[in-house]
């Protein structure tokens, strides 16, 4: 069955995304887009028998307004009592992001009657606010790396920062078109999980220089008590011209596969490839012997390997293009061949739309930084992968946006939520995951290698996989 959806003339690149994301790629419904003078989204059949009218909100605004704050949604935001919809979702309530008092809902152009349903929540507009960080670019807030921080976010003032929003609207909207037309047919979403690890140091000694090693064995000894390490890490160094001691704390790759095979998981390992800044970006290089057999090792065992650009690419394609050609020609020499790549940016430092061209110029498949530091949770609303989209050239990208939902020192590292290696950091990783599993979603975690040198982190990570 193909659907009839009515739309505004205003706003058409904006529109077919998010309709093509949504009913399509989301829903894997067939449609066809009419433009007429209404001021609602319209979705019928093609007797026009039936139909569903969502508010239009803010793709209603003036063309002026755009990416102004005129434009941002008002606070607080208002909640939606689902239960005065329907019983059988899995939540009670739900923001809304942009939309309309019910009885003001296309009352001109399509009167009440019995097969005619309405939904105060203008689910297109508020999908593409979330799914585009059209926000981000407004708000200019930023931390001491120039990231925009989660606290700074609508969705955490508001309280739902720890709900994939989008996918909620989703099943709102999936809810409507069923008790409409019970024959439709949905794309089925199984939930699945993501693991990847950001390469920032694949060696607690062995591309150091030998003042910093000297460095390094005092903060063993005198910071962290690791008298063993410390004693160990000249001849790790030594010993790590062509591949990295096995005694090195931070060479727990071999572990981590283990873990993923186990679990039926593949890992992506994302490298850096540059040196932007020199006090931020890795001490190895991608062609060194050591890393290369590292590269050669994580693809023999069928895992992936991708982009970690280095600390001030996010503002520069061509440098994100310069160092994923670096890494695709290290492998190619390496006999390295893979179906997709991707990666995610060194520090989660993001902005939007210009890191999405350095992406996109480099034919990469997926990016996954987009998660906060500061905190674990839904910065996109969702936990489906989608195709990007520029709100300020207005068009849609090739490339995909893999959300990141947790970043293991989010909620371990003690400049952030600090909850060391604790069951209340399990709690923290199992909700989300939970989070992730009740839409059907793919729970994707970052968890660095550097995290796996006591058995108290091995245990953790594996209990969170398993969870």
């Amino acid at each position: 069955m193909s659907l009839n959806v009515t739309v505004p003339i205003s706003y058409a690149a904006e529109r077919d995304y998010i309709l093509s994301v949504i009913l399509k790629h989301f829903l894997g419904l067939d449609y066809v887009v009419q433009r007429t003078c209404v001021k609602v989204v319209c979705i019928s059949d093609k007797d026009n028998e039936r139909c569903l009218v969502i508010p239009d909100g803010l793709f209603a605004l003036p063309q002026s307004t755009w990416l102004t704050e005129e434009s941002l949604p008002r606070e607080p935001l208002a909640w939606f009592n689902l239960r005065t919809f329907d019983d059988e979702l899995s939540f009670d309530t739900v923001p809304v992001i942009y939309g309309a008092d019910m009885s003001d809902i296309g009352k001109g152009d399509y009167p009440a009657r019995e097969c005619c349903l309405r939904i105060p929540i203008d689910i297109f507009g508020s999908a593409f606010f979330m799914l585009t960080r059209y926000e981000e670019i407004i708000n200019r807030k930023r931390d001491e790396h120039d990231r925009f921080p989660a606290i700074a976010s609508l969705a955490h003032r508001n309280g739902f920062f720890d709900r994939p929003i989008v996918d909620e609207y989703v099943e709102i909207l999936w809810t409507a078109l069923k008790r409409l037309w019970p024959a439709l047919v949905r794309k089925q979403r199984m939930f699945s999980m993501l693991v990847s690890h950001d390469v920032d140091s694949p060696s607690r000694y062995g591309f150091l220089t030998l003042p910093r090693t000297i460095r390094a064995m005092g903060g063993d000894i005198l910071l962290r008590g690791n008298i063993g390490t410390a004693i160990q890490g000249p001849w790790i160094r030594l010993k790590s011209s062509r591949q990295i001691h096995p005694a090195d704390p931070y060479n727990t790759f071999d572990l981590i596969m283990d873990i993923s095979e186990r679990y039926g998981l593949v890992s992506a390992f994302y490298f850096i490839c540059g040196r932007s800044r020199k006090n931020y970006d890795a001490q190895y290089e991608i062609n060194h012997p050591a890393i290369r057999h590292l590269l050669k090792r994580i693809h023999e065992r069928g895992h992936e390997i991708g982009l970690h650009p280095s600390y001030d690419t996010y503002q520069r394609p061509q440098a994100i293009m310069d160092e994923a050609m670096h890494l695709r020609s290290i492998c190619a020499e390496e006999g390295i061949q893979q179906a997709k790549w991707g990666g995610r940016m060194h520090y989660l430092r993001w902005e939007t739309p210009t890191t999405l061209y350095g992406w996109e110029q480099a034919g990469m498949s997926y990016d996954s930084t987009l998660g906060y530091a500061d905190h674990v949770g839904f910065r996109c609303g969702t936990c489906h992968e989608y195709p990007a989209f520029d709100p300020v050239a207005r068009r849609k990208f090739s490339l995909h946006i893999r959300p990141l939902i947790a970043m293991d020192c989010s909620v371990i590292g003690k400049g952030y939520r600090g909850l060391g290696v604790t069951p209340a950091a399990y709690d923290e990783f199992k909700k989300l995951k939970s989070a992730c599993r009740a839409v059907g979603g793919t729970f994707t975690i970052l968890w660095h290698n550097t995290q796996f040198t006591t058995q108290q982190e091995r245990e953790l990570y594996e209990a969170v996989i398993k969870a």
